[in-house]
């Protein structure tokens, strides 16, 4: 889940329980009626792997001060997973050569809602799908980083054949002249003030970034794309970024569009990145620059104009979480509790705004918990597999 759709679910949340204590304290005498009180409990979702990839499967944690403990694991299969949550259900996405996503209510883990394919009826190879972007409880985009249309689909949808509204996105006028399977490799998105970002590394036959990454834009009321005239030079409607090999995308407020780009699969990381999208101008600036940085940007997480987080990869199992300013750039990076030359897999901010780091680390698997004020780790989450995605969710319930 990124931060723009934690923090609507949130607001939300809020609201609704704001309405109910002032409804409950107006109440004149015992006859009148009150609302019950809100109670709202957050859960982190962690889609973990075996470390010879053989198996995956899901674990569960309700969010706590301290002692957390993960269950699970739930729906064990491949390997090449993620997940994403949305208030109370997450869904659990089975990528390459898995080609379905389950929906999953958190208060009945042990079974899916439904099981739906990502893949349309003629389809040849797979359609790796990669995440679910969601525009509101009911209309959400499926990326698929195998195929050149993204779907539009309905996420509240109660069973498996209405997940997918038949409606898609067609990407394929970004497919370059040499590409790596005549697909554009949609990687990530992101939903901000009614228009979807959408992510694409244009890989070449040699599944080498030399071609530029670009981000598409679409109306999420009409879902038809919208001409950024973000350059002058090209015959495509989107945004022509800085960086190359884009991963993954997130807004963050009084920032913008922050987009992690991998560059190189291998050292020297050429062409990996921090660009910065306006999402209304839709100019481009590098918040780290690849000039600035030798090592490859995995991820961040950007709390503030002035405190951010990224997973700095130096070569394979050596990745350390570093602190920054995002308003200074690489200049500031600084790293964390001397947690360096380590396996992380991901980093994420947490409802209560702590970091959840994914330590894949063989011997002793699990989520560290830091807490952004003073960099400490508040808790340590146990996990049986090595985790290697995270998501979160929110169960709002009456006592």
């Amino acid at each position: 889940m990124n931060k723009t759709e934690f923090f609507s679910l949130r607001t939300n949340t809020l609201a609704a329980l704001a309405l109910t204590i002032g409804l409950t304290g107006c109440g004149g005498d015992s006859s009148s009626s009150t609302l019950d009180p809100v109670i709202t409990e957050y859960f982190g979702v962690v889609a973990t792997a075996a470390d010879d990839y053989t198996s995956g499967e899901v674990e569960l944690v309700s969010i706590q001060d301290t002692g957390m403990q993960a269950s699970g694991g739930y729906f064990s299969g491949i390997s090449d997973i993620t997940v994403n949550g949305y208030g109370q259900h997450y869904y659990l996405i089975r990528k390459f050569f898995g080609d379905q996503v389950l929906k999953v209510d958190i208060e009945n883990p042990g079974k899916e809602v439904w099981e739906a394919s990502t893949l349309e009826a003629g389809d040849q190879g797979s359609a790796n799908p990669y995440q679910i972007v969601f525009a509101n409880e009911a209309k959400a985009y499926l990326l698929r980083y195998g195929k050149n249309e993204a779907w539009v689909v309905n996420p509240s949808a109660n069973r498996a054949e209405d997940f997918f509204t038949g409606k898609t996105l067609d990407l394929s006028d970004y497919v370059p002249t040499d590409s790596q399977g005549d697909v554009v490799q949609m990687s990530a998105g992101a939903v901000v003030n009614g228009k979807l970002f959408i992510t694409m590394q244009r890989l070449d036959s040699n599944y080498s970034p030399t071609n530029d990454g670009y981000v598409a834009v679409f109306d999420t009321t009409t879902d038809t794309e919208i001409e950024t005239n973000a350059s002058a030079t090209d015959t495509m409607k989107g945004i022509p970024l800085i960086g190359r090999n884009p991963s993954n995308i997130q807004h963050f407020d009084g920032i913008g569009l922050v987009i992690t780009n991998l560059g190189s699969f291998s050292a020297p990381f050429e062409g990996t990145s921090l660009d910065v999208v306006d999402p209304e101008t839709y100019q481009v600036s590098s918040m780290i620059p690849d000039a600035d940085i030798d090592t490859q940007i995995n991820d961040v997480v950007i709390i503030s104009p002035t405190e951010g987080y990224i997973l700095n990869y130096a070569g394979w199992q050596s990745i350390s979480l570093q602190s920054f300013n995002p308003s200074e750039g690489a200049t500031s990076l600084a790293t964390v509790n001397n947690l360096t030359g380590m396996d992380f897999r991901d980093i994420e901010l947490s409802p209560e705004g702590r970091l959840w780091l994914a330590d894949a680390t063989l011997s002793n698997p699990g989520v560290r918990v830091i807490d952004p004020s003073d960099n400490s780790q508040a808790d340590f989450i146990e996990t049986s597999l090595l985790p290697i995605a995270i998501s979160f969710g929110t169960v709002v319930a009456n006592p």
